[in-house]
């Protein structure tokens, strides 16, 4: 089974060389599946996160002004919360993300968590931080993620601590 470090690898090469128009079909067929689906409709506060230029494209979410959107903000020793998201409120961090100035902290009841590459079972390999899976260790709400087709694998290695995401939008 191949290691988290070279799955990270292969899907960020997979991520920057993914051509522009399926991404545009793909990113367009997933977000019209969540944002009609039962745990979209149902939830209030919705925590989206600011991709990276080659991460799922989140623009349709962060536009919804049906709901109140909350985006991460990372803390010392690898801590999370979510604040209220403001285009005109945002500070690009180190890891190259912008978050929010506020210290807010807002609970979500749905997370879009973010990823590289996921496991029908809904694990996922992530960035490599531990920042979502410590925040799910103590998340009661629903959590989903928005993956193109190339990022599920059928083997992934799981940890202790790796929390299993429960809803995947894919096509």
């Amino acid at each position: 089974m191949k290691k988290k470090a070279e799955i990270r690898k292969k899907m960020k090469i997979s991520l920057n060389s993914f051509d522009l128009q399926e991404k545009q079909r793909q990113t367009t067929l997933i977000l019209d599946q969540f944002l009609t689906s039962e745990v979209y409709r149902n939830s209030e506060i919705i925590a989206a996160f600011m991709p990276m230029p080659f991460e799922f494209d989140m623009t349709r979410v962060l536009a919804d002004q049906t709901k109140q959107i909350v985006i991460p903000k990372t803390l010392p020793n690898r801590q999370m919360i979510f604040t209220d998201f403001d285009e005109n409120d945002l500070v690009m961090t180190d890891f190259g993300v912008k978050e929010a100035l506020s210290n807010v902290a807002v609970t979500p009841d749905l997370i879009i968590v973010p990823g590289l590459a996921w496991s029908h079972d809904g694990y996922r390999v992530g960035f490599g931080g531990g920042y979502y899976d410590r925040y799910l260790a103590n998340f009661k709400g629903i959590t989903v993620s928005l993956v193109y087709n190339f990022q599920m694998v059928d083997k992934m290695p799981v940890d202790a601590y790796d929390i299993p995401i429960k809803n995947i939008f894919t096509i």
